[in-house]
């Protein structure tokens, strides 16, 4: 248990300053509040011990975790009736980086001048997008910015927990594979045609499978440059074309088309959508604005088209449930959940459980996939090995025949 020096703000807003033990510093933070504090700035008694000053700022840029410290505690202070900029000044002293101060300071600065929070935040769409500055306005309407500033936390720190949990399960296989083409790449390049020098001193007739591997690896060694350079234009050509308007709607609709990925995506971009939507209609943003926010959020061009429409019918006075049917872009769990959450009044809550469901679906589905991935690219790579091996040992048996007679 390590020992923390924490700078806090009690509920007067009284600046108090202590030491305390704990595990970590979420556990310093959760103490503080738990006595009634507001933390501002907690740090490892020994890092201060070293030279470090307690107020340190490293110089990166603002991360998506920062985002979401932020909010919650700008959430916190916001519950404890707190001034705006007060609690923006709390902020500020604690940031963590240089590029976050000053984020921060731009805010403050705007709405010492007068204006609302949404309208300061939305001068900065790097950071906080057309969903984050439409659910605060929403909040400063309704007169809970605090439940509001919660929600959103809940809802960013779901967002970058799939993000890291669809990259972990992808990282595993793409590794396999890189090790996998590197060596291979390294066998053909390097070793055999240190081997065809020694096969054609033996100045006799090499098996058909040989001869195969020594011509395979003879044009990969003068013209891997081409290779290469065909690569990366096609990479290039494909962000330029993902870039267009046109090229950008056929990628898309592609993605949702191929074997085993398609429905994958699919899902993902629906619970996205599910979770988006959920979220604002609980922040108070109304139906129409949400569904067009939740609809650019999407991140599938055929799926936003078709979110489109259905605002367009929602505004014409046609229920949730039956526009999403209509649109025929969208799985049978959140049409029948959309229509259970509008009888009930609780469509944010059923719109977070299409989530939740289609979330373990992809879960499972990309767990799936990656455990099958791993014995076919080892099986590729077996035979590729075994093809490559054949072709050296079976000159060497053929001149150990040779030899015998």
């Amino acid at each position: 248990m390590a020992r923390f020096q924490y700078v806090a703000l009690d509920r007067s807003g009284k600046r108090v300053a202590g030491e305390i033990a704990a595990e970590n510093p979420e556990d310093v933070k959760r103490r503080l509040r738990d006595m009634g504090y507001f933390p501002s700035r907690v740090e490892e008694a020994a890092a201060v011990a070293l030279g470090r000053p307690a107020g340190a700022r490293r110089r990166r840029g603002v991360s998506g975790i920062d985002i979401v410290v932020m909010t919650r505690q700008l959430a916190d202070m916001t519950a404890a009736r707190l001034p705006m900029f007060r609690s923006l000044s709390v902020l500020v002293e604690q940031a963590d980086s240089v590029a976050l101060r000053d984020l921060l300071e731009a805010i403050r600065a705007d709405v010492q001048q007068g204006r609302p929070l949404s309208d300061s935040l939305a001068r900065h769409p790097r950071h906080f997008p057309a969903l984050y500055v439409n659910m605060v306005r929403a909040g400063e309407t309704s007169g809970h910015l605090d439940v509001v500033l919660l929600r959103l936390a809940d809802f960013l720190e779901k967002s970058m927990q799939r993000r890291s949990q669809i990259i972990s399960a992808l990282l595993y296989p793409a590794v396999l594979m890189t090790v996998a083409v590197g060596a291979v790449a390294f066998i053909i390049g390097f070793l055999i045609p240190k081997l065809a020098t020694l096969f054609e001193e033996m100045e006799q007739t090499l098996p058909l499978i040989t001869q195969a591997l020594l011509a395979i690896a003879g044009v990969l060694s003068h013209i891997w440059w081409a290779i290469l350079l065909l690569i990366v234009l096609m990479i290039v050509g494909v962000r330029w074309y993902a870039g267009t308007e046109a090229g950008r709607e056929k990628l898309d609709l592609l993605g949702l088309r191929v074997p085993l990925l398609g429905p994958v995506w699919h899902k993902m971009a629906v619970s996205r959508l599910a979770r988006t939507f959920g979220t604002m209609l609980g922040g108070g943003v109304p139906i129409l604005a949400a569904l067009e926010i939740s609809g650019n959020a999407v991140g599938n061009r055929p799926m936003a088209r078709a979110v489109e429409s259905m605002r367009d019918e929602v505004r014409e006075g046609t229920g949730l449930a039956l526009s999403l049917e209509h649109s025929g872009a969208f799985p049978p769990l959140l049409i029948h959940m959309a229509g259970v959450g509008e009888e009930t009044g609780q469509l944010p809550e059923m719109m977070a459980r299409v989530a939740d469901s289609l979330d373990f679906e992809v879960d499972s589905t990309l767990g799936r996939l990656t455990t099958l991935l791993e014995p076919i690219v080892i099986i590729i790579m077996g035979l590729i090995v075994g093809f490559i091996v054949l072709a050296v040992l079976l000159p060497i048996f053929q001149i150990n025949a040779t030899i015998g007679r």
